[in-house]
């Protein structure tokens, strides 16, 4: 049986149409990121998932049972999913009371309340802040807490709306290992939107790609969303994970770039001598595999970037997963193309 299964779907805000899946279905105790740039109409998606906002058009099946958008039947279904937003927001008062509250509102006695919440907040790391406000945590504080709170409510599915985008890199690292720990030890189903491919491919089974509030199939690997700028007589391509890549163009505004994974250079070590500088980019193995006659090699160089090169090179090389890799570019593994006024 299907966690969700949706068809039709459309939702209408503002007098546009910001969603339109004519089918999708979700299964049970697997995670799934929904990728796409802003506008693409994941939010909204999401919305949808924790039973939040009826669609404008369309059937919503949650575990094989058609949802009933009245408030009345909505109550039960909420308590078994819940959402996580991107900037949560806590109670003015303890750390526990705003862990408690999920169990409070269920009617369990205040004992449990307390056990429930402890535990929650052991499970992110965050035991020793229960009798502190809530006031005075970080970003990234929040944001564990926000799922400490979430847990309480012992969720079947757990929603995410971009659950790193707003903390730095230590605790998106630790909030990313603890959604990966939930998954192992509480089989929880887990659906997020993010912006990140390297997230994506980290803590999810299955990968959802939306534009324009659409289902799109990404075909292609090493394709990335993103703006062309000029800086002096030099072209870069900023992607939306914060990469800046020298291309050579003379197209500027919103585009798109794919990167020929055969076209790569790697390197088990910086080469010496190796110009333009700009076109060489430190990066981490995370996967080998045999594909199509050769060796795919998965590399983080702050998005997920597919070489192919021969399983000679590659055994000449010495590269392990895990291993600190160089990349090295020349100007014929872009390919850039400008994005139509309509995407």
């Amino acid at each position: 049986m299907n966690l969700y299964s949706l068809e039709g779907v459309q939702q209408i805000l503002g007098g546009r149409r910001v969603l339109d899946l004519e089918k999708l279905e979700l299964e049970e105790n697997k995670s799934y990121a929904l990728l796409g740039p802003n506008g693409s109409g994941k939010t909204t998606l999401l919305h949808i998932l924790a039973f939040l906002s009826p669609p404008a058009h369309g059937r919503v099946f949650f575990r094989g049972k058609a949802v009933d958008w009245k408030e009345k039947a909505l109550t039960p279904l909420r308590r078994r999913v819940v959402l996580v937003e991107q900037h949560p927001i806590l109670f003015t008062d303890t750390v526990l009371k705003n862990v408690s509250y999920g169990p409070k509102m269920r009617g369990l006695s205040f004992s449990a309340q307390k056990k429930i919440a402890e535990e929650s907040l052991e499970l992110v790391g965050m035991g020793e802040f229960g009798p502190r406000p809530a006031l005075y945590l970080s970003g990234g504080e929040v944001q564990r807490v926000a799922l400490a709170r979430a847990l309480a409510c012992q969720p079947e599915v757990l929603l995410f709306d971009e659950p790193t985008a707003s903390v730095d890199v230590e605790n998106a690292r630790r909030i990313e290992a603890l959604i990966l720990k939930i998954r192992k030890e509480r089989g929880i189903s887990i659906i997020f939107s993010t912006h990140r491919r390297l997230e994506a491919l980290l803590l999810a089974d299955e990968q959802i790609f939306l534009s324009h509030g659409s289902k799109i199939m990404e075909s292609h690997e090493n394709i990335f969303s993103g703006t062309l700028v000029q800086r002096g007589e030099r072209h870069f391509f900023l992607t939306e994970e914060g990469v800046e890549i020298a291309v050579h163009t003379d197209l500027c505004g919103p585009a798109r770039l794919w990167i020929h994974p055969e076209k790569i250079n790697l390197f088990s070590r910086k080469p010496s001598g190796f110009e333009p500088e700009t076109s060489l980019f430190p990066g981490r193995v995370l996967r080998i595999s045999a594909e199509r006659g050769k060796m795919t090699v998965l590399v983080d160089m702050g998005l997920p970037l597919y070489v192919r090169i021969s399983r000679e090179r590659l055994a000449a090389s010495g590269i392990l997963p895990g291993d600190r890799v160089s990349l090295g570019f020349c100007k014929e593994a872009f390919s850039v193309e400008k994005k139509p006024e309509s995407l």
